[in-house]
């Protein structure tokens, strides 16, 4: 059941806390993973002498646009006894005892369920929930050997705080990583005195959403309320007992989400070009209504955000873009209008391979959609 309904996310529930910092099978995260295994192998030595050899591989499609990684990141451990090698890089099938390939976001969510401490019934059924919503080649199997399982098992469980989760564009669940987020800055020493007198609210509400990420028809983005250094991050639109809103961002989801995943940190002078040409022919005004598909206003009247909730905002669109994952809501409806159906560069490498989601079949809570 999806938590647009109301229904408590298993997933969340099964993840790792906080929104990690490293990208899944990224070289900073290969790094950690070698010095992890390497740790664990050395502690566990004796017990895998008589592993023999053992290579594991996995491969994940589409990661994010703003790494421009040129294809697939990918990351193998290969064992030779009581001996581990963990480095980047894909290695052939045949070279393999286990190879796994998947979508980036869904194995970077994968990569985030832990295991120890956890309710393994709530494990379980996060994990077949994300199973389902990606396509999986896997090629040979993992050996019961114990030992084995145990240093695998405390690598990923050691990997999943640091992993950072990639959720859908404005559901619910990509909220959580808003609030995680904001929650932290706003609460922090740096901060905190800063907001004891501000009172404050921010909405962005995005309407006519996709089917396959919000399958109850409910509207996409989230709200802010600030209330002299208490702060609240909710979900959807802005309840109507904070309303009005003193900053509102409302309109149609498809055209948003390119924008709304870039990192504007990592931006060429060729993605900042493609992005204004884009945003140009995107938001332009809808010549049979004269509406602009996306508005912002001051209901309130208020106005601007203050300085100092601004300078706690400040990071959030290019932390939660990292977060944010790759498919556009075109991949999966053939109505949508080219000016937003288009694949940009600077959101997508031309290799994303939307074959890797199922979201024709299933929504991203893993209810069949036919």
């Amino acid at each position: 059941m999806s938590i647009g309904e109301g229904h408590h996310s298993v997933v969340l529930a099964a993840m790792a806390d906080g929104v990690g910092d490293l990208t899944f099978a990224s070289e900073e995260w290969v790094r950690v993973a070698a010095d992890t295994m390497t740790a664990a192998v050395a502690k566990h030595g004796a017990g895998l002498a008589d592993l023999g050899t053992f290579a594991f591989c996995e491969v994940a499609h589409n990661p994010p646009a703003y790494l421009a990684a040129g294809g697939p990141l990918a990351w193998h451990a290969q064992f030779d006894g009581g001996k581990v090698t963990v480095a980047s890089g894909e290695l052939e099938a045949d070279a393999c005892d286990l190879k796994v390939e998947a979508d980036h976001s869904i194995m970077s969510n994968l990569a985030r369920l832990e295991y120890q401490g956890r309710d393994p019934v709530v494990v379980a059924a996060a994990r077949e929930r994300l199973m389902k919503l990606t396509r999986v080649e896997m090629h040979g199997a993992l050996p019961s050997h114990p030992v084995l399982g145990v240093v695998l098992r405390g690598l990923h469980d050691a990997l999943a705080p640091r992993t950072m989760p990639r959720f859908v564009f404005m559901t619910p669940e990509w909220v959580s990583s808003a609030r995680a987020i904001l929650t932290a800055r706003a609460t922090s020493a740096k901060y905190a005195d800063s907001l004891k007198d501000v009172v404050y609210t921010f909405s962005e509400e995005f309407t006519d959403t996709p089917a396959y990420a919000f399958p109850d028809g409910s509207h996409g983005g989230f709200w802010v309320h600030v209330n002299r250094g208490q702060i609240t991050v909710g979900a959807g639109p802005l309840p109507t007992d904070l309303e009005p809103a003193d900053h509102l961002t409302k309109g149609l989801y498809t055209p948003v989400v390119p924008v709304g995943r870039t990192v504007n940190a990592a931006m060429t002078d060729a993605d900042k070009a493609e992005q204004a040409t884009y945003s140009k022919a995107a938001f332009r005004r809808d010549a049979a209504s004269g509406e602009f598909p996306v508005q912002q206003t001051s209901p309130s009247g208020r106005g601007p955000m203050p300085g100092d909730l601004g300078r706690v905002f400040l990071p959030l669109h290019d932390e939660l873009s990292k977060r944010t994952s790759g498919e556009l809501p075109a991949d999966f409806d053939e109505s949508i209008r080219d000016e937003w159906a288009t694949p940009q560069h600077f959101d997508r490498r031309p290799d994303y391979d939307p074959s890797w989601l199922n979201y024709e079949e299933v929504d991203i809570y893993g209810n069949a959609r036919r």
